[in-house]
């Protein structure tokens, strides 16, 4: 449609220039030149002149247009070339002695599909600024208007002087011209318009599916978590009840035999009591080898620091997410329990600020005093006014609560954890 409106006013330049150069001609050859000049307030340009400049800068507005669209511009050096059609325009404009002045649409209407794919195309207010600029143009630059102060001769008075039978098909070819380029012009804005609505609404239906995804994505990693420890506490507590029942089933039966024989038989009872002491023992280095099975690999090669340093570095690396990491801990002497624990927060914690509070940045603090082991846990993430624990919470509270420590949280400012763990209680765990 925009190369159909250039090729109209192409047409339309040539034809009124046209009209200009045929109807002078004929004025002359008539012998009216005198009658012509008296209806006229000033003398108007060469007739030759007006063909040919109108037609050549015309050429020159089509070849500044066609290089535009099909060159790759910056949006500065973009303007540069909308002034220079603005320029053209006018040039134009003042060559047909003022008589055309749908040029101005054209140049609108080049520009606005031009920039469509930029992002100010859908900045409202520099639309709107740019149309009511054009659009005021091309209200005040109207012959009826201008014509008046300007003192120029109008193509009716050219047409005026050509044959009879003429006069009327040309000003209808003329009429017929300059409203078939007003129509275009409406036509492109209204379908442009409609084209932009369809593509919001495929938009916001892009968007739709995608959050009902990421809905059924979430409702898949709540159920597969849940099925993941569903299946652990079932392996959990397969292995305590193949060591500890076991095992406390048989010093219940050794206890009830050696109470039978320590009346009758008190040496039988006390090789008995040995035994149930072996079994004993036996069941705690069982139910300790299934602790450390849930004990967590990092942990298993390295020093706790190590660890931990080496686990938020991952973090790190994968997510981009930004960790300060202060570890102020001097050797502390933690059971392998105390260590799980810090070490599943400290995991958790960095968890939930991607996932929930989409955190960019996180510091952690391990600090000491005389009397415990603090562990802080700080997010620039979204945070909560009315936060409610969930699962992942929960078992914290839990894990905390088993090496004797206690459990703060903070959700006013971003996300924070702060656990302290009692020095004292923590040596007779």
């Amino acid at each position: 449609m925009r190369r159909l409106m250039l090729w109209l006013n192409a047409c339309i330049v040539l034809f009124d220039s046209s009209l200009f150069y045929a109807a002078s001609n004929q004025i002359v050859q008539q012998n009216n030149s005198y009658q012509f000049l008296l209806q006229l307030n000033r003398l108007p340009l060469s007739p030759i002149h007006i063909f040919w400049a109108t037609n050549l800068w015309m050429l020159a507005l089509i070849l500044l247009m066609s290089y535009r669209h099909h060159a790759s511009h910056s949006a500065g050096i973009a303007v540069y070339y909308f002034a220079g059609e603005i320029i053209l325009a006018i040039i134009i404009y003042l060559s047909l002695q003022m008589t055309y002045n749908g040029i101005f649409l054209l140049v609108l209407i080049d520009y606005f599909l031009y920039s469509r794919n930029m992002d100010h195309i859908h900045h409202l207010p520099f639309w709107v600024t740019i149309s009511v600029i054009f659009l005021l143009l091309y209200s005040v630059s109207d012959f009826a208007i201008i014509g008046n102060y300007f003192k120029m001769p109008s193509l009716a008075t050219y047409i005026s002087f050509l044959p009879y039978k003429y006069r009327s098909w040309l000003t209808f070819i003329q009429n017929f011209q300059v409203t078939l380029n007003l129509l275009l012009f409406i036509g492109i804005i209204v379908y442009y318009g409609m084209y932009l609505l369809a593509e919001e609404r495929d938009i916001q239906e892009a968007l739709e599916k995608a959050d009902r995804a990421n809905e059924e994505l979430k409702n898949y990693a709540a159920l597969s978590e849940k099925i993941a420890q569903n299946r652990e506490r079932k392996r959990i507590a397969r292995d305590i009840h193949d060591t500890v029942g076991h095992t406390l089933t048989g010093i219940a039966a050794g206890v009830d035999a050696a109470k039978v024989l320590i009346d009758i038989n008190p040496q039988a009872a006390k090789t008995q009591l040995d035994k149930i002491s072996q079994a004993v023992k036996s069941g705690i280095k069982g139910v300790r080898k299934t602790l450390n099975q849930m004990r967590p690999g990092a942990l298993s090669n390295y020093t706790l620091e190590t660890s931990l340093r080496k686990m938020l570095e991952e973090y790190s690396d994968i997510s981009r997410l930004k960790i300060h990491f202060n570890y102020q801990w001097q050797e502390p002497d933690f059971e392998k329990t105390t260590e799980n624990v810090i070490f599943r927060i400290i995991e958790e914690s960095i968890t939930n600020s991607l996932r929930h509070g989409h955190a960019s940045e996180v510091m952690i603090d391990c600090l000491e005093s005389e009397s415990a082991y603090f562990l802080q846990i700080q997010d620039n993430g979204t945070g909560a006014k009315e936060f409610k624990p969930g699962f992942g919470i929960t078992q914290m509270r839990e894990r905390v609560a088993i090496i004797n420590g206690q459990m703060t949280i903070d959700s006013a400012n971003g996300f924070k954890i702060t656990v302290e763990v009692p020095k004292e209680k923590e040596k007779k765990q």
